[in-house]
């Protein structure tokens, strides 16, 4: 039996004794007496209300994600991944790819999973994407993690990861990837550069020449004025900036009307047990705590890889738009809207001659 009561009409001395937020703010829905007691006594000292009543142990880290929002997003969009596969790649005696011979292969070793539908074996041609990379030297230590982000809908759509893939061949499915997902607009691939395996992975993206790349800019600045370097080479100043900007799109995308601000939806389960494991070390520098291996993917520690991919999608929004087919008037040749355009446009011949033909008998 669930009783209603209207927390506005109550008098003052009873508003004290419990908080009618709905259970907004918890990680369990649940509150108690004692519970909001204990909150409004710590009123301002989150930390302290964390690790003492809720018993957290991250609630005495200094994390840079607010641990009630990533229990609401594990409530409300962590699921499984609707598809689990491999990109079919073939390359040709020189080592470029064959863009026309690039296909998706459920099962097999499963490392791209996929949440949403997949029309005609490929993603949503009327929507644009964004593929952020973590590169690793693929020795089985560390994850290499690539996420693949819908502009459109604001969403984490793909995500890949690896332990045991070298920076090259690396570079070769991220480049596969931009031409499969396709849309609107080219796909928009930013990557981590920093540290040797950026530089590999880096000299491999541009012998491929894809054009639609991250150059370095002064995120900073009002201009933003563009370097002359490819990819996003983080610092401790930087790395605090992505992960600030991260926090804040995690939080815009439980709003009910998700804005043009800052936002993406998250559906992994291990990007959020990554979150939810970031902390912030005395030297600045964001690093993981938990030390546990990687079950699904082999590495042998966790570095919190999927959260700069995370991050580094956020950062790419302000490079690629959101796909708008009906007005696209220069789509790219493959894409949905070039066929669309060339059927419409035949349509429209077709018809012509039948009115001239009308007209001459």
């Amino acid at each position: 039996m669930k009783i209603k009561i209207n927390y506005e009409a109550l008098p003052d001395e009873l508003k004290k004794l419990f908080i009618a937020d709905g259970c907004k703010n918890l990680p369990k829905p649940l509150r108690s007496k004692w519970h909001d007691y204990q909150e409004l006594r710590r009123k301002g000292n989150r930390r302290d209300f964390i690790s003492n009543v809720w018993a957290t142990p991250m609630g005495a880290s200094d994390t840079p994600f607010d641990h009630t929002i990533l229990e609401e997003i594990k409530k409300k969009d962590i699921r499984d991944p609707d598809y689990k596969g491999e990109l079919y790649i073939t390359q040709y005696s020189n080592g470029i790819m064959n863009t026309e011979n690039i296909r998706y292969m459920p099962g097999v070793m499963g490392r791209l999973q996929w949440w949403g539908k997949l029309p005609f074996g490929r993603p949503e041609q009327r929507h644009n994407y964004i593929i952020a990379i973590d590169p690793s030297y693929g020795l089985g230590s560390a994850n290499s993690a690539i996420m693949i982000y819908d502009r459109n809908t604001y969403e984490q759509v793909g995500m890949w990861a690896d332990a045991n893939t070298k920076p090259e061949k690396l570079a070769d499915i991220v480049v596969g990837m931009a031409y499969w997902c396709g849309g609107i607009r080219p796909a928009y691939i930013i990557w981590d550069a920093g540290g040797g395996c950026g530089t590999m992975f880096t000299n491999r993206l541009v012998f491929h020449r894809y054009p639609y790349i991250y150059t370095q800019r002064r995120e900073d600045s009002k201009t933003r004025k563009q370097m002359k370097k490819w990819g996003w080479i983080g610092n401790a100043k930087k790395k605090d900036d992505l992960l600030g900007e991260l926090a804040i799109a995690l939080s815009g995308g439980l709003t009910e009307d998700i804005g043009e601000y800052k936002s993406i939806i998250i559906h992994d389960k291990d990007l959020l047990d990554e979150l939810l494991d970031y902390v912030f070390r005395d030297s600045g520098v964001g690093a993981v705590v938990s030390k546990k291996a990687d079950l699904s993917t082999g590495a042998l520690e966790r570095h919190g890889d999927r959260v700069i991919t995370a991050g580094l999608a956020v950062l790419a929004c302000k490079e690629q738009l959101k796909g708008n087919w009906e007005t696209a008037e220069n789509p790219p040749p493959n894409s949905f809207q070039a066929r669309f355009n060339c059927e419409e446009e035949k349509q429209k011949k077709e018809n012509r001659g039948f009115e001239i033909r009308r007209y001459l008998y």
